[in-house]
């Protein structure tokens, strides 16, 4: 099914996200999406920051839907899928892996980071969702591994990459509507780190230790401790410990 994308390319903006909300709460229409060439005050996950060099990928899209509320629990996985996706046009035999919920990786390096924010009135709601990826240059971070495209073999543009990806994700949003969430789950089940691997989540100041035993359906993590318990959880950092 096509979807009614609408990209905008600029030169240099703050946050594409910050951008795009401030056009929702202006009644900008569903499928409206910017990319920025340079973004200067870019944001993560958690308030982190975002660095967001020229060359990478930077942009953001609106959303809206009659089923806001189902779709904002499943966004994060769509959002993976349509990224691992687009990605693995370009990098089909980099072994790219999805970690919970929506990072891509490579042995355990961060490619794309994924930040999805839902705002406006309870009769006029969205979902703003940003997008990064390391397409030139991988930002330092300071405990984590990052990698960029580029590292891995891959020259691949900013605006190719974006327009591929609201094209899958179009795709995988189509599916959700008719068929719910199940479908979604496998799907990034199979492109997730293998079942077995050890993880640490944070919970509060301190991290839990164990394996990770897939997704319950309505997608939180699945742990299973050293003890052999296993643990839910709807948030918090992951660590891949290899």
């Amino acid at each position: 099914m096509s979807f009614p994308w609408s990209l905008t390319c600029y030169e240099t903006l703050g946050s594409t996200s910050d951008f795009c909300k401030q056009q929702a709460d202006q009644g900008a229409p569903n499928g409206m999406a910017v990319l920025a060439h340079l973004q200067t005050a870019g944001r993560g996950t958690r308030g982190r920051a975002w660095t967001a060099p020229q060359g990478n990928l930077s942009f953001s899209f609106l959303l809206r839907h009659e089923r806001i509320e189902a779709l904002i629990l499943a966004m994060p996985f769509l959002v993976a899928v349509a990224v691992h996706e687009a990605l693995s046009f370009w990098l089909p035999d980099s072994g790219l892996r999805l970690k919970w919920p929506n990072d891509v990786v490579c042995e355990g390096a961060k490619l794309c980071g994924v930040l999805i924010e839902r705002g406006g009135t309870p009769q006029d709601s969205w979902i703003v969702t940003g997008i990064g990826v390391n397409l030139r240059t991988a930002p330092l971070i300071e405990g984590r591994k990052t990698v960029s495209a580029a590292a891995l073999g891959a020259q691949i543009g900013a605006e190719d990459l974006a327009r591929r990806i609201l094209e899958q994700f179009g795709l995988w949003l189509d599916r959700w509507e008719r068929g719910g969430f199940e479908p979604i789950r496998i799907a990034w089940l199979d492109r997730a780190h293998e079942p077995g691997s050890r993880l640490a989540v944070q919970r509060g100041p301190d991290y839990i230790e164990g394996f990770f035993a897939g997704l319950d359906a309505g997608g939180r993590l699945l742990l299973q401790t050293v003890q052999g318990e296993i643990q839910t959880f709807a948030a918090g950092d992951i660590l891949l410990l290899g």
